[in-house]
């Protein structure tokens, strides 16, 4: 007990906090101002030269007691000369008797005393702000600290009105000095008031002033406190709370972020919060404190975040973000992933972003320049269960905190009849609605290289399409759709072998026959006439058959180009044909699998006016379809084979990983540059979700969730084809 006793009564005598010290200051002002009218009967010290003594005591408890916290060496000095000058230049002797060429020898001195105080703090400022090696920096430091105390300049100025314009009294010019020595040396007031608070507690029963672990450096806004730390950063870890105690006397919770190293200081950054909440421990004004108990971390990050969970910090908002895109420089040790949701409270709204991208970068300070990453992220907007990501008009401010959203919070959705899931959001709750309707009406596209999943997210499409009433009718060119979607009984449709065989031969006649293949031409559109009835009625009765939902139509044995081209054209138009003159009797989606093969962009590629006008039929029925209930759903590899006649007509874009350029030169139409770039790095079953049917004004990274069964039917349905089998059971 004895040992906290002299541990309290050493800090407390050395120190007082800043309440303390205005009460000490004032005091001292008012027993100085009481001499003062004693000796000379006035009110105002500016009157004469008999009043510049209690101008300078002012000025030098203003300095010692008050400003203390604010101006570290050497600017205490610098302020110290400066108001030293301020005070001598103007006295005039002019009344003075007795001394005077002394006295103004000492005003001379002493004013050039301070001048040169001044330039020293001046050189050791600006060559601590370059180099804090520099032996120079370290000469004028020293002589600055040394020499611009306010004991040595202010008595001089005490002396000078002392002496000079007390001279009719001697007795008040002799006790004026004592005064100021007393007050100077004794320090009666700050010793009465330390003793008070000492015996306050020793009463109170406080514990001793703990151990710091750092000094404050600096603060910026919002909410950022820089400091030194001087336990070599053993505390300052991820999630321990730290106390500082502030120049205003208030107390403030911690919350470590970074730690650099700048010279030979080690600089830990953290977030701060107020707190009303009194430590069971001593403080002293700068310092900071190792302060942590359980569930505090948590605590302050939700008052940090504004809202209640158990989050992480992600990082700090940094420059060059904007609305749409923000930069975040990563706190140290958290593992992050492309397609991670965070966010940040924004006028007290929770806005998302997702992360798109990351580069490392560096902080630079004049010595061990600082190594960081710096993550781009998407913004999503704010979350509303029925509508989905909504835009939000503004960003961060500099150096706000961001949050990650944690994998265990599953947000509320409100979903319609008419929509599904196709996917979440990666490490996280979010799924990620698509409204069936607007996915028919508007049209949309399912692009990606082989292997990335997007087949299987068609079949998703399909089966949820199934599942809600609507006709899905696919134009399959790779065989794969009827096996795997056989549990919906799908309905085979097409022309039989003898039929592809004929259509194959006129095709070929009309392109090895005489010039103008009048004959041959007349041949093919007799064979056409003549299946166009059978067409029609398989459409129909597929179409108006309730029980027959999916229908294939299967192209894998057609080998001619031109032939595939004309029966999916047939086909599409007897559905045109159904749809028109039954508006909307049927929602009925079109699947074009490896779409770059059913409708080629023929322009520009070699492809002969016949097959330019069977392409630019089937652009008709994409444009014309939304008005009838026809919907197409545009399956492919690559976007430059694709017609960008039928392309452009798709209003949303389900986009898996592409890597060739004019892909990526035609999704820039579609996406912003920022996302553009993302689509190469995207993983197997990830992709880029954005248009009309999907729930969230701005594009999102989706990641659908590893399903055995789909990669077992997969593998099943390889081994079938390789032993010449089609049929598999899901």
């Amino acid at each position: 007990m004895v040992n906290n006793h002299n541990q309290v009564s050493k800090k407390t005598i050395n120190e007082l906090w800043q309440r303390p010290r205005v009460l000490v200051f004032s005091v001292n002002v008012l027993l100085a101002w009481i001499v003062f009218f004693l000796a000379t009967s006035g009110v105002s010290p500016f009157s004469t030269g008999a009043g510049i003594w209690l101008l300078a005591a002012i000025a030098y408890w203003l300095l010692v007691l008050i400003t203390t916290p604010f101006f570290t060496p050497p600017k205490d000095s610098l302020a110290t000369a400066i108001s030293v000058v301020l005070l001598l230049v103007p006295i005039d002797f002019s009344g003075v008797l007795v001394f005077k060429s002394l006295l103004q020898s000492i005003q001379i001195v002493t004013i050039g005393i301070s001048l040169a105080v001044a330039l020293l703090a001046l050189i050791a400022i600006f060559k601590q702000s370059g180099d804090k090696n520099s032996l120079l920096g370290k000469i004028c430091y020293q002589l600055s600290d040394k020499l611009g105390k306010g004991e040595i300049l202010f008595t001089p100025v005490v002396t000078i009105s002392a002496l000079g314009f007390y001279q009719e009294n001697i007795n008040w010019a002799l006790l004026i000095s004592g005064f100021w020595v007393l007050m100077v040396v004794l320090k009666p007031v700050e010793l009465i008031v330390k003793i008070f608070i000492y015996f306050q507690e020793l009463k109170n029963g406080e514990q001793k002033i703990s151990e710091t672990v750092g000094s404050v450096s600096r603060i910026d806004d919002p909410d950022i406190v820089r400091v030194v730390l001087t336990n070599g950063a053993k505390t300052w870890k991820n999630k321990k709370v730290h106390l500082i105690h502030l120049p205003n006397d208030e107390h403030a919770l911690v919350l470590p972020l970074f730690i650099q190293m700048q010279g030979e200081e080690i600089i830990g950054t953290g977030l701060f919060s107020l707190t009303s909440e009194k430590p069971s421990f001593k403080t002293e004004a700068g310092g900071i404190y190792q302060y942590d108990r359980d569930g505090l971390a948590t605590e302050l990050i939700n008052r940090l975040s504004g809202v209640s969970g158990d989050f992480e910090i992600v990082g700090l908002t940094v420059e060059r973000s904007t609305i749409g895109n923000i930069r975040c420089q990563v706190v140290p040790g958290l593992e992050l992933e492309k397609g991670m949701v965070m966010f940040a409270n924004i006028r007290g709204k929770k806005v998302y972003y997702q992360i798109l991208d990351a580069a490392t970068g560096e902080e630079s300070f004049k010595e061990n320049p600082f190594g960081m990453h710096v993550v781009s992220a998407a913004q999503l907007g704010v979350y509303d269960p029925k509508n989905g990501f909504q835009k939000f008009p503004w960003l961060p401010d500099m150096n706000q905190p961001l949050f990650l959203v944690p994998e265990n919070e599953t947000p509320e959705q409100i979903l319609e009849q008419n929509e599904f899931i196709i996917g979440k959001m990666p490490h996280t709750n979010f799924g990620v609605p698509i409204v069936l309707d607007d996915l028919i009406e508007y049209h949309s596209a399912v692009l990606g290289i082989t292997g990335t999943g997007k087949t299987e997210l068609v079949f998703d499409i399909v089966k949820n399409a199934l599942d809600r009433g609507t006709k899905v009718f696919c134009v399959d060119f790779t065989g794969e759709y009827r096996p795997r979607l056989s549990t919906h009984n799908p309905e085979v449709v097409g022309l039989s072998t003898d039929q592809v065989k004929e259509l194959e031969s006129s095709l070929f006649a009309v392109e090895t026959g005489n010039f103008g293949a009048k004959a041959e031409r007349a041949a093919l559109q007799k064979f056409l006439e003549k299946i166009k009835p059978e067409i029609n009625a398989q459409v129909e009765n597929f179409i108006t058959d309730d029980k027959k939902r999916l229908g294939i139509f299967e192209l894998a044995e057609i080998t001619n180009t031109k032939a595939t081209l004309r029966t999916t054209e047939m086909y599409l138009s007897a559905i045109m044909d159904w749809a028109r003159e039954n508006r909307k009797a049927k929602q009925i989606l079109i699947v074009l699998e490896e779409a770059h093969t059913i409708i080629p962009e023929v322009y520009s590629s070699g492809f002969d006016a016949d097959t330019q006008w069977i392409v630019g039929r089937i652009g008709q029925i994409a444009l014309q379809g939304r008005k009838y209930g026809v919907g197409l759903l545009l399956v492919s590899q690559r976007t430059a084979l694709v017609s960008k006649t039928i392309l452009s007509q798709c209003n949303t874009y389900l986009t898996h990983s592409l890597v060739d350029k004019t892909s990526l030169e035609y999704l820039s139409g579609v996406y912003n540059s920022d996302h553009v770039q993302i689509i190469p790095n995207l993983g197997p079953r990830e992709f880029l979700a954005h248009g009309k049917a999907v729930k969230s004004e701005r594009p999102l990274v989706v990641r659908v969730d590893f399903d055995l069964e789909k990669l077992k039917a997969s593998k099943a349905l390889d081994r079938n084809i390789n032993n010449g089998k089609q049929e598999i059971t899901i």
